[in-house]
């Protein structure tokens, strides 16, 4: 002890070796407080199926002329045929909408000039077309729609596309059944490293996700389509979850 008041600079040292170990003791025993458990990090999914409930049917009008004017004149008459030919057979007009509505030029194949040197490209005409949507609440009246379409001068059927309006409840389904899966799997992973769940540490859901049938013809013209009966078939809810499980061993 004498030694020490008389060499300030062991008493340093032996301070610093006290500090050391305490924080080296602090370390350790933080170390094992926060140390989290083992866990099992597994990614599921689930399908259910449901019938759609209604359908956009998207019907075209193409026409060619000339001039442009011809060419926009001829598909407004056609499309307000079209429209007509809907509100008769009683599609109400908040299901009509028009999709798409374009003007464009249509470039002739100019020929070189003599000197081998390619020409200005020329127009040989004008190509208008105008889209209509409507929607369909009655599936088995598609069919009907589509006729009146083309009776009515319609030459595009540009698809038609099934939806749901309210999948609260296969939602719901979907990711009932994703975290049952999720819970299958960390079975088989517990079982097969011999320990066990003791608990869940974390809960992360996905979007979902939301298939319909395929489209019907899209971007074919009307007058092709051999027949117009049409089978909606399902539209498919997917639910995806992770789920984080504690584990511990026997």
């Amino acid at each position: 002890m004498k030694d020490m008041l008389e060499n300030p600079t062991r008493i340093v040292a032996a301070a610093a070796a006290l500090w050391l170990g305490w924080a080296a003791c602090a370390a350790g025993q933080e170390r094992a407080v926060f140390r989290e458990p083992p866990v099992i990090r597994v990614t599921a999914s689930a399908d259910v199926s449901i019938q759609p409930d209604h359908a956009i049917v998207r019907l075209g009008v193409l026409a060619e002329a000339p001039d442009a004017a011809t060419a926009q004149n001829q598909v407004n008459e056609t499309m307000q045929r079209v429209l007509d030919g809907m509100r008769g057979i009683g599609v109400p007009d908040q299901a009509l909408r028009t999709e798409d509505l374009s003007l464009y030029p249509v470039y002739g194949n100019q020929p070189y000039s003599q000197r081998g040197e390619p020409q200005e490209p020329r127009i040989v005409g004008y190509r208008a077309s105008n889209v209509v949507s409507v929607e369909v609440v009655e599936l088995a009246r598609i069919g009907e729609v589509i006729d009146t379409g083309i009776e009515a001068g319609a030459n595009q059927l540009q698809g038609i596309v099934f939806g749901v309006r309210n999948d609260a409840g296969a939602r719901a389904e979907a990711m009932k059944l994703a975290v049952e899966e999720a819970r299958i799997q960390a079975d088989a992973i517990a079982a097969a490293l011999g320990v066990r769940i003791v608990g869940v540490r974390e809960v992360v859901a996905g979007e979902y996700g939301v298939r319909p049938p395929m489209p019907y013809a899209e971007q074919r013209l009307a007058r092709d389509i051999a027949a117009t009966p049409v089978e909606p078939g399902q539209v498919d809810i997917t639910a995806n979850v992770t789920v984080a499980y504690e584990i511990g061993v026997d």
